[in-house]
């Protein structure tokens, strides 16, 4: 009766064990597959970069929209799309992110001699080597890259995309929010 006993709670803590050691693998691995990578980024002051003279943060009835091509009209209150660049607002119009047509617009970095970078490896040498790299697909096609820049401190993250065959640059996003694709 004991040997039954001593073997059936023998195979209980075996069969316990196994279970614990399945969920913690399954917690860790999820943790590890959903791991935000954006954060594993060492940080780049991010605080000073303009797009056309427009700031994260800003209010959009200080930026002159007259300059822009409207290619479509305002969808709300919040978002507004012109040929260079989309600048999206919050409820109080403080600008929360923009996306621009690199070409079309101006990127600032403080760049000391003023000319305009063509290439990301410029974009490298001005912030540092504090980006992560990954393939952007906006639309199925995988010949764009895109470079993220973070600064937590400021929320402001950067992402430059551009061509994985030549590296020139395509689009700027500045955002208060992470960069998905």
């Amino acid at each position: 009766m004991k040997k039954k006993k001593l073997n059936f709670f023998s195979k209980a803590i075996i069969y316990l064990v196994t279970l614990v050691v399945i969920f913690l693998v399954t917690i860790l691995g999820t943790k590890y597959y959903f791991y935000d990578s954006d954060y594993a980024v060492k940080k780049t002051d991010l605080s000073t970069i303009t797009i056309d003279n427009i700031k994260l943060g800003m209010n959009i009835s200080e930026v002159d929209l007259s300059k822009y091509k409207t290619i479509e009209n305002v969808i709300d209150k919040c978002n507004y799309n012109f040929e260079e660049l989309s600048i999206k607002t919050d409820s109080k119009g403080k600008i929360s992110y923009i996306i621009a047509n690199y070409k079309k617009t101006s990127l600032d970095i403080n760049q000391e001699n003023g000319e305009k970078i063509t290439k990301v490896n410029g974009i490298w040498s001005e912030l540092g080597s504090n980006y992560k790299t990954e393939i952007y697909k906006p639309d199925d096609n995988n010949y764009w890259k895109i470079s993220k820049y973070v600064d937590t401190e400021n929320s402001i993250y950067l992402g430059v995309i551009y061509s994985r065959y030549n590296n020139e640059i395509s689009k700027i996003i500045l955002s208060n929010d992470r960069i998905k694709e």
